[in-house]
């Protein structure tokens, strides 16, 4: 089955955009008269007949709208910092999208190595994840990187939790986390958040947790955060 990603749905019909469409018309080689499936990245669901299309547009009849649940009762935001491997964050970014999440962040610590990324190619990462995994909620890219101290003082919905190595952690995310609340996870780079970081987290109220005994690399702690609060909400 493919999933199609369009934002231009009006009243009974929808506009796939120009890469979209080359990929059903020109590489799935579909024709006027065909049904397909499309989302808008918002939980509908559609299913729609082709009415013209051509390998730089697409006019879909909506036939049918459902809304999908999120797959998470809650709202799950991690904030991670880009690893010096892009591609390193863009595997994240892949699972965390297949495994579901609400919102991530790219935060800038002291001990980052990347302090530039490409938002579009990274949101093209994302979106390619929900389609395969066959989502219809596209998760949100905040678009460019945050100082740690200015994410800090941001405002979040429900627990706030800090992924620390250090000195002061109580106890495991999983053992701190309240089952159906929202959450933001930061996740620091390689070498983990420095103990002046750590103290300024807490202090904003963010509360310093482990995820668990092993030592974990940037991305494989963002996966295993989004996983545990997942698991968790089953």
């Amino acid at each position: 089955m493919n999933l199609f990603y369009t934002t231009n749905v009006q009243e009974g019909v929808a506009y796939l955009p120009e890469e979209e469409a080359r990929h059903c018309m020109q590489v799935l080689r579909h024709k006027e008269g065909d049904d397909i499936t499309f989302t808008d990245g918002k939980g509908n669901w559609y299913t729609g007949t082709i009415l013209e299309g051509s390998k730089k547009s697409c006019l879909l009849s909506i036939r049918q709208r459902e809304v999908l649940a999120h797959v998470l009762p809650c709202r799950l935001h991690i904030a991670i910092a880009p690893t010096k491997n892009i591609n390193r964050i863009e595997w994240f970014l892949e699972k965390a999208t297949e495994i579901g999440i609400h919102k991530i962040s790219l935060i800038i610590s002291e001990h980052s190595e990347r302090r530039k990324v490409r938002i579009d190619r990274l949101e093209k990462v994302i979106l390619t994840a929900m389609k395969q995994s066959l989502k219809a909620h596209l998760p949100i890219l905040d678009q460019g990187l945050i100082p740690f101290k200015t994410f800090i003082q941001q405002e979040q919905s429900g627990q706030k939790v800090i992924a620390y190595l250090g000195e002061g952690v109580n106890g495991t995310l999983k053992e701190n986390y309240q089952v159906g609340d929202d959450v933001c996870i930061m996740v620091g780079p390689e070498g983990g958040f420095s103990a002046r970081e750590a103290e300024a987290a807490i202090a904003a109220g963010f509360l310093p947790v482990s995820l668990g005994k092993s030592r974990l690399r940037t991305e494989t702690a963002g996966l295993t955060a989004c996983h545990t609060i997942n698991l968790l909400n089953q």
